[in-house]
């Protein structure tokens, strides 16, 4: 993605849900545009073949009162002035940038 000299260089481990341990590349701050909100979230970075673009923690979930929905591969979010926010996974963009 390009996005190679903003990683701040940490070396962690990192379990993940099957217990498998993964060690950390390091941390990129990046902005997620849920429009109109803008909220700047910390990612971890593995150097590893995974099934997720991202996971978004709880604090990001709460602060912009998400609803998801697994099963369509969606949330959706309140907007201030009426109306629903979505935001929708694309998995043709996932794979543009995973290799």
């Amino acid at each position: 993605m390009g996005l190679e000299t903003k990683i701040n260089k940490l070396t962690r481990s990192l379990t993940s849900f099957n217990g498998a341990i993964t060690v950390i590349v390091g941390t990129i701050d990046l902005d997620i545009y849920s429009p109109p909100i803008i909220s700047s979230q910390i990612f971890m970075v593995i150097d590893e073949v995974s099934p997720y673009n991202g996971i978004l923690d709880i604090p990001w979930i709460g602060k912009i009162k998400v609803i998801t929905s697994d099963t369509h591969q969606e949330i959706r979010y309140p907007i201030t002035r009426g109306g629903v926010g979505q935001i929708n996974s694309d998995q043709a963009m996932a794979r543009k940038y995973s290799t």
